[in-house]
């Protein structure tokens, strides 16, 4: 009889803990779902302004939308959308895109010419941070593929401060004044072409 009991116990759990982890992977996809209309089926942008998130580190990820979300980062709608879900449901959203593979659904036009300049450029400038030809994702979001319209919304804003460094606080104040260093590089020494051959070369990547 106890053994009956016993085992009888253990199901339940099995069957409890079972049903737990199935939830949290159902609400993890639900709250997933409504990123999908701007960001694509699960997270591959087809939209110029909207940018790939499949694939991103996902603390990367629950930072960039806390920032929105305490207005620390600039935005059209984000910082909107982003007051709605508390940190638990942020850190369910990351994890359920960090998992995905970053794709591309666009094929986009480059500039043979630029795009080589711009891998000059990457390797003297971007290549510590973002690496692998901007393919790597293990700290900062992958640029490689990225839709160019939004590639070049990112630069400027970063380039005019419009997009402040000092409010990440995923970075050390080392690597923002590193950043910072590197955006007045490109612009004081390639000007636009400069940046429009940075665009091109991430925007080339497959």
């Amino acid at each position: 009889m106890r053994i009956k009991a016993i085992l009888g116990s253990a199901c339940v759990l099995l069957m409890t803990s079972g049903g737990l982890a199935l939830g949290a992977e159902m609400s993890a996809s639900l709250l997933a779902d409504t990123c999908n209309g701007c960001h694509g089926p699960d997270g591959t942008s087809y939209g110029p302004a909207s940018p790939t998130i499949a694939g991103t580190n996902k603390d990367y990820m629950v930072e960039t939308m806390q920032a929105f979300r305490d207005g620390k980062r600039p935005s059209t709608i984000m910082q909107r959308i982003a007051k709605g879900y508390s940190d638990d449901e942020l850190k369910l959203i990351a994890e359920y895109f960090a998992a995905k593979p970053f794709g591309r659904i666009v094929d986009q036009k480059t500039d043979p010419a630029l795009v080589a300049k711009g891998k000059e450029i990457y390797d003297n400038l971007c290549e510590d941070c973002h690496e692998k030809d901007g393919r790597s994702a293990e700290d900062y979001p992958a640029l490689a593929g990225q839709m160019m319209p939004y590639i070049e919304s990112e630069l400027r804003d970063l380039i005019s401060g419009t997009r402040n460094l000092e409010n990440n606080e995923a970075l050390s104040s080392k690597e923002r004044n590193k950043k910072q260093r590197n955006l007045k590089d490109l612009v004081d020494t390639h000007g636009e072409e400069g940046i429009a051959a940075v665009i091109n070369f991430f925007g080339s990547q497959k």
